[in-house]
């Protein structure tokens, strides 16, 4: 059923008022009726042991002495007749020349709707009572019901005004209600609207039966904007993955139109990195990271080697220096500590006066990897801010302030984390610390300047 609230639950209201002020109608006017007809049979019920007494204390004609003025009008609506067993007659002066059609005898009381005078309905009580002479006499008495059923339809008209005011005031006052009970939701509807104006949770106080939907929509507001949050971060996490094999591939290209010897192997391994990260950033928009599975241990020395060697064509004005365990075996996949080396590697790299230091090691089921330059440094006091997304330090460089970003976003993933310090060699040392695939065994470090 489609539809508003507020018209379903008008049109139910309806129904039901309706209904309900129809059977109660019905019943006050059952009352009402049968009350007034008790009234009126008990009046002629008076009048009739009036006429009774009058004939006991003497049989001679009552109409005298029979105090309702109405016995005394012709066809007044009032009427009384008594007949003796010896065929004495006597009636109201009401009746003029008619008579009650009541049976000669009547064997206890006798009530009947019949004809009157003036063709009229009047309503019959008769009896036949021993006198203490022992004269048989049969009384009635009878009363036209015009003026009861006006009676009756004056009620009615009045009693179906009042209902239907009635049910006007309870339709007012159940679409007030109904206003006033659905002016949360109403809130609520608008409080969701402005929410595209401004970021946060649904505020304010709401009944307690609507509190639960503002709270499911709060937490469904919020997963939907931490998954808008991770779909920007994602593109721009792929954007940057491609950027330095892009550069690499045309660094390779520019030395190929210049008649240059090309690097297969470098060029090869960039557009493996490229495959890599795309597959890997499309996977993580299918289902979110926290949704895949945990990764296999991967061996950071081998691709901190390939990092170097990129890096080095990129930056040829650097010196690159890494130092590394035989192997550091961490908890993630290739692409991943490809993208965690490519960018603090090149971050260094770009800050850095001349010297870049990179060194990898594996203890108590950890993998680090830690980068050092000799660059301006980081002052204490900015060092969380560079990790945030966008945010960068000096303006006149280029870049996108998504690097480091990265980097904390795979570390956080994998329950690892980043530590910043001055570095040895004047500027920003940077330490990745990431859980071992499993514990790595430790061997002297390789000469400085591996490649």
């Amino acid at each position: 059923m489609s539809g508003s609230l507020t018209s379903r639950a008008i049109a139910a209201g309806v129904i039901w008022i309706a209904c309900a002020l129809g059977l109660g109608g019905w019943a006050i006017n059952g009352v009402f009726q049968g009350s007034i007809s008790r009234q009126f049979d008990a009046r002629l019920e008076a009048e009739l042991d009036l006429l009774t007494a009058r004939i006991a204390e003497s049989d001679s004609n009552p109409a005298g002495r029979m105090s309702n003025p109405d016995f005394l009008r012709a066809y007044s609506g009032t009427y009384w007749q008594a007949y003796a067993a010896d065929g004495r007659q006597y009636r109201s002066r009401s009746l003029w020349d008619t008579e009650l059609p009541v049976p000669e005898t009547v064997d206890g009381e006798y009530r009947k709707e019949t004809g009157g005078p003036g063709d009229r309905s009047v309503r019959l009580l008769a009896r036949t009572v021993t006198m203490p002479d022992g004269m048989q006499w049969t009384l009635a008495v009878g009363r036209d019901r015009s003026g009861l059923q006006k009676e009756v339809a004056a009620f009615q008209r009045t009693l179906l005004l009042s209902a239907a005011l009635f049910g006007a005031v309870l339709l007012i006052s159940a679409f007030l209600l109904l206003r006033i009970a659905l002016a949360p939701l109403r809130r609520l509807h608008r409080a969701v609207q402005g929410r595209q104006l401004r970021s946060g949770p649904i505020e304010g106080p709401y009944p307690s039966e609507i509190a639960p939907l503002v709270d499911d929509l709060n937490r469904m507001l919020t997963r939907n904007e931490r998954l808008r949050e991770r779909g920007r971060l994602q593109a721009a996490n792929l954007a940057h993955a491609l950027k330095t094999p892009a550069a690499i591939l045309a660094n390779e290209l520019a030395k190929a139109r210049r008649g240059d010897p090309l690097d297969l192997t470098l060029s090869t391994e960039a557009v493996d990195n490229i495959a890599a990260a795309a597959e890997r950033h499309l996977g993580l928009a299918d289902a979110g990271p926290e949704d895949g599975p945990v990764p296999a241990s991967t061996d950071a020395v081998p691709v901190a080697r390939e990092v170097v060697r990129a890096i080095r064509r990129i930056y040829p004005d650097q010196s690159l220096e890494i130092a590394a365990d035989r192997a550091v075996l961490v908890r993630a996949d290739r692409s991943e500590i490809t993208e965690v080396l490519g960018n603090i590697v090149d971050n260094a790299a770009k800050w850095a006066r001349g010297k870049v230091r990179l060194s990898l090691s594996g203890k108590a089921g950890l993998g680090a990897i830690t980068v050092e330059d000799d660059g301006p440094g980081v002052p204490v006091i900015n060092r969380d801010r560079i990790l945030e997304q966008g945010v960068r330090l000096d303006e006149t460089r280029s870049g996108t302030g998504l690097g480091l970003t990265i980097v904390a976003d795979i570390v956080e993933r994998h329950g690892g984390r980043i530590r910043m310090a001055r570095s040895s060699l004047g500027g920003l040392k940077l330490v990745v610390e990431l859980p071992a695939g499993q514990l790595a065994a430790s061997h002297p470090s390789l000469p400085s300047g591996l490649d």
